[in-house]
């Protein structure tokens, strides 16, 4: 299929079961919970989930959240339960320098709640949504940082990575205060307020960070890091 879940046949979405019982039957989660990690909240209570996601009977949009998240995390395997839902993706070199180089869990997301910031979860296991936001809902970003290092930021979004332009004027490079560990800051020095607006479903937003901007990659490219420079990196759903 194409993968357009608005138009999703019964039987497509009852082979995206089988893909996650393949999925569940190789980790430690089970079929509910790698559901309840995709949708972002737990399931409730006295809805029969199984038999309507086995039946293909779960509802389109709740498939698409599913097959995003499967894709996100356990791509290869799906792809040789189901190559028709899953065609092979080309995985860069960036993607597995994140994956394998990356730091998690240090780089967190806060929202804007009557003025107020407020973490939105800390990261539990790998496999666990980092946070979980809603179109238009204001944010911005969180990591402590021992000096005036300098980072740029990437975001991927459907397998393609963008620079994030987060320094004033529109500048790719910021950086990060000792004193101040919220960013992007503006040219008062006030903390800039970050929304995403229509792009729905997973982004990973990553980080190289450094004490010498030399160090910094221009683009999403491993050669160009440099060997002192660190990465962190988070996932973040963006639902309607």
């Amino acid at each position: 299929m194409d993968n357009n879940w608005k138009t999703a046949t019964k039987v497509d979405r009852a082979a995206l079961y089988r893909v996650v019982r393949a999925i569940a039957d190789t980790t430690n989660l089970s079929v509910e919970a790698i559901m309840e990690l995709a949708f972002g909240h737990k399931l409730m209570v006295g809805t029969d989930y199984l038999s309507n996601f086995r039946s293909g009977a779960i509802g389109r949009p709740k498939a698409k959240l599913i097959h995003a998240w499967i894709a996100e995390r356990h791509s290869e395997a799906a792809h040789a339960v189901d190559p028709r839902l899953f065609p092979k993706q080309h995985t860069t070199a960036w993607n597995s320098y994140v994956e394998t180089h990356g730091i998690r869990g240090k780089l967190q997301i806060k929202r804007f709640t009557k003025d107020e910031l407020n973490l939105i979860k800390k990261i539990k296991d790998r496999d666990a949504l980092d946070a979980a936001l809603k179109l238009g809902e204001e944010f911005c970003f969180f990591l402590r940082s021992d000096v005036h290092a300098h980072a740029i930021g990437f975001e991927r979004y459907k397998g393609k990575w963008h620079v994030m332009p987060l320094g004033p004027n529109g500048s790719h490079t910021i950086q990060l205060q000792s004193d101040e560990p919220h960013f992007p800051i503006d040219v008062n020095g006030e903390i800039e307020r970050l929304s995403e607006e229509s792009d729905l479903d997973m982004h990973r937003f990553a980080f190289v960070v450094s004490q010498d901007a030399d160090n910094l990659p221009c683009a999403p490219d491993i050669k160009d890091v440099g060997q002192v420079a660190n990465l962190h990196y988070i996932d973040v759903l963006f639902s309607a």
